[in-house]
């Protein structure tokens, strides 16, 4: 594939990073202290070695999976 700025001097480029806006709920103390408890609970098992390391085939497979089954109870 040619690229379009052959034969002329290419542009400099940068990287930037790229953000959205998006609302999400604001919690209230106790939504928040179950939210950390949740987050310090998964460290925990982490740390233990309770984990599975990402598969992007398994992921995959498991969102098709999801989908399918959605699918299949809205026609049901």
């Amino acid at each position: 594939m040619m690229s379009q700025t052959a034969g002329k001097k290419p542009w400099r480029t940068a990287m930037m990073p790229v953000t959205t806006l998006e609302e999400v709920p604001i919690l209230d103390d106790e939504e928040r202290a179950e939210m950390l408890a949740s987050l310090k609970e998964a460290e925990a098992r982490i740390a233990a070695g309770e984990y599975v390391e990402y598969d992007p085939a398994t992921f995959k497979d498991h969102l098709l999976a999801i989908y399918k089954a959605a699918r299949n109870a809205k026609t049901a």
